[in-house]
């Protein structure tokens, strides 16, 4: 029998992955950078599913179906970060790391309202 690597079927869902800097500049008025974890113009592949009630209920959510789950394949991730999925941006909670093969990261994000940038950067893939 083959080894299996991936737990969950297909990632076939597009996000972008990000995180907000912020730089303190002269005259009270911070700046505040949108800094994507990929390349211009690409994007990451993800395992995208909503939350059963059962799982919001026990998570004592409200029932207003803004959490999400995704699986991504593994990168450097710290909780606090932002994805962008469907036009809605979610701040991801803690990465769950424990029953992967090194090969995948879930974690759960929650709906944000999305914030105005003074400016954007990218990073190159492996970077």
């Amino acid at each position: 029998m083959p080894k299996i690597l991936f737990k969950y079927p297909i990632k076939d869902k597009q996000i972008k992955l990000f995180r907000e800097i912020t730089s303190i500049v002269t005259g009270n008025q911070d700046r505040l950078t949108k800094a994507y974890e990929h390349p211009e113009g690409t994007h990451l592949w993800a395992y995208v599913r909503q939350l059963s009630a059962n799982e919001r209920l026990q998570m004592n959510a409200e029932q207003d179906q803004s959490d999400i789950e995704f699986v991504i394949n593994k990168r450097p991730l710290v909780a606090g970060m932002l994805i962008e999925f469907k036009d809605k941006t979610y701040q991801i909670g803690a990465p769950d790391s424990f029953e992967f093969y090194n090969t995948e990261l879930k974690f759960r994000a929650s709906e944000v309202s999305p914030r105005t940038y003074t400016s954007t950067t990218y990073k190159a893939w492996g970077v």
